[in-house]
């Protein structure tokens, strides 16, 4: 999706053209179909298993992590990695475009997605997220939801040297095969991928200025 008012940060753009959401994909040639037999996460330590067309590149992602591998001459696939998170306990597996075509609930996996609160937390300085009102996003096709902030101070005393701003998401739970926030350090993100599991989110994110003033604000997306 884009937002013609609103200009993309050059940090977001290179992300989106890294993950295929914009320009090349990952990877050339057409989308094939996968189908995962199997997933487990146990700590950080993922393992998802199944079939894809022989050497494709199949990628597993979850709201906050990303992994993958090439299928072998028999299309089989074993994607394997540690520091791995899912906080829903969920994985879309999908080739190399992007275009999911399985959703894996991961055994061994403890959800850890914090209840979005009534009314989010009130800024406690200058930084202050802009609102979005709840958008839908297309099943199955990539896209990148934005969000930018007013406000808030990004460079050290002097004004010269860019120091990082912090997102997070410290409630509910993004879109799966959405991942993000994918932009640290500026005063803008994303959430970028390919939604795969319909339905309704609501989540919380936070933003932390190099000063230390932070804001939260609550979205809500469908996927549909």
């Amino acid at each position: 999706m884009s937002h013609p008012s609103i200009p993309r940060p050059a940090a977001a753009v290179a992300a989106l053209l890294l993950l295929g959401v914009v320009g090349p994909t990952l990877s050339a040639g057409p989308a094939c179909a996968v189908t995962a037999t199997r997933g487990s996460l146990v700590a950080t330590s993922l393992r998802v298993e199944g079939r894809a067309q022989p050497g494709s590149y199949v990628v597993a992602r979850s709201t906050t992590s990303i992994a993958g591998a090439r299928a072998d001459r028999s299309g089989s696939y074993r994607v394997e990695a540690s520091g791995f998170r899912a906080p829903d306990c969920r994985v879309t597996v999908s080739d190399g475009g992007g275009t999911p075509t399985a959703t894996v609930a991961l055994t061994g996996c403890t959800p850890s997605v914090s209840p979005v609160p009534p009314v989010p937390a009130p800024p406690t300085g200058s930084c202050v997220i802009t609102p979005r009102a709840p958008v839908v996003l297309p099943a199955g096709r990539p896209t990148a939801f934005y969000v930018e902030t007013t406000g808030c101070d990004t460079t050290t005393g002097s004004g010269a040297t860019p120091t990082p701003v912090r997102w997070t998401v410290v409630a509910g739970s993004i879109p799966t095969g959405l991942t993000g926030p994918t932009v640290q350090g500026t005063t803008a993100t994303a959430l970028i991928g390919t939604p795969g599991v319909p339905g309704t989110y609501r989540f919380t994110l936070e933003v932390v200025d190099q000063v230390g003033a932070k804001d939260q604000e609550t979205f809500t997306v469908t996927v549909g």
